[in-house]
């Protein structure tokens, strides 16, 4: 129980909140190795380049013409659709994967040519802000919650490494692997949940994604060498088993949805990206808004340094379902904001295939 109490004392010190969702303490046991088939076929097709990365042509150019500027800035505004346009719809009127989730980007994001391949990635917590007090959070904070904000899963812990993954494809453009990046950041964050499951959405052309999800890759292997499964992706759902504030242990499902992205690559070696995120944690019927700004800098051939930083937002309907104080706040700025500082090192197949 140690453990547990450490969780429960960090994110309580960390949004002065009265509780937080208790977990039992679980022997950790060998990560899930999703993927481990299929990984070698796509044949490199890029060249390693210092040439800047093109910036994402937007009509907001204020932002988007120097994405940079958001990983130091005081307080970060949301930039995605209405609040009722960007939910899910509720578990209970699921038709199927495609109508109840927040319609994708058709923009998926693409990196430097220097991210192709496997690395070993490293975090590093720097710190909470609130931009706008602590009055203001509840349990439906994305990150008050372990899971509920699947880019990091557990704020303020500092996961041991892990893997990641970037395809380049036969256009020569460098890719999140999300099949295979998403489960690894969920158990390495949380180490007494794991990922039974995993989908992601597909690319129908060269303009416009699917909000279809691909056939669900298994624990066990199978489904995983669907063709669709490694495209471009801008939507991912996991299943996991793990525990809940209850006790004991429950199967539970999140899906998540990019639905704005932009680019900055402006200078050699130098790389910006901010994305705008949906997510809904199923069984809890928990609605979540997030936006996600990461930098990237490549110091040598094979090290990477950057940031990651979150911004939070909790809609006013979302807050009402819990507090009824009428706290006056602005629910289209972040309510509180994430930092980490990650450390990327260039590993092989072979290595990769140890964690």
């Amino acid at each position: 129980m140690k453990a547990v109490c450490v969780v429960i004392l960090h994110l309580a010190a960390l949004f002065n909140l009265r509780a937080v969702y208790s977990l039992s303490c679980l022997p950790k046991s060998d990560r899930r190795q999703f993927l481990s088939e299929g990984c070698s076929t796509f044949a490199s097709v890029c060249i390693i380049s210092t040439a800047p990365s093109p910036a994402v042509a937007s009509d907001d150019r204020d932002e988007h013409q120097d994405v940079s500027y958001l990983l130091d800035a005081k307080t970060i505004d949301w930039n995605g659709p209405s609040w009722t346009a960007a939910r899910y719809r509720s578990s209970t009127l699921q038709q199927s994967s495609s109508n109840y989730a927040p319609p994708a980007s058709n923009s998926p994001v693409f990196y430097p040519t220097w991210m192709e391949g496997y690395h070993k990635i490293s975090y590093k917590f720097k710190g909470a802000s609130f931009p706008q007090g602590r009055k203001i959070l509840t349990l439906r904070t994305p990150g008050a919650g372990l899971g509920s904000c699947l880019l990091l899963p557990n704020i303020g812990y500092n996961p041991s490494s892990f893997p990641i993954h970037f395809i380049c494809n036969s256009n020569a453009q460098v890719y999140e692997d999300l099949a295979y990046n998403v489960p690894r950041t969920f158990e390495a964050f949380w180490t007494q949940a794991k990922v039974l499951g995993v989908q992601t959405n597909y690319m129908m052309d060269s303009n416009a994604s699917s909000n279809d999800l691909s056939t669900k890759c298994l624990v066990t292997g199978e489904g995983c060498i669907a063709p669709n499964m490694r495209q471009p992706a801008t939507r991912v759902a996991l299943d996991f088993n793990g525990p809940t504030r209850r006790g004991g242990r429950v199967t539970q499902s999140t899906d998540v949805t990019i639905l704005d992205s932009s680019v900055q690559g402006n200078v050699a070696d130098t790389y910006y990206a901010a994305k705008t995120f949906s997510q809904y944690n199923v069984n809890q019927d928990l609605q979540l808004f997030y936006r996600e700004v990461t930098s990237l800098r490549r110091k040598e051939i094979d090290v990477i340094d950057g940031k990651i930083r979150v911004a939070a937002f909790l809609p006013k309907y979302i807050r009402g379902m819990d507090a009824s104080d009428g706290d006056s706040y602005d629910d289209n700025e972040a309510v509180a904001i994430y930092d980490y500082d990650i450390l990327l090192q260039s590993i092989d197949e072979t290595e990769a295939a140890t964690f």
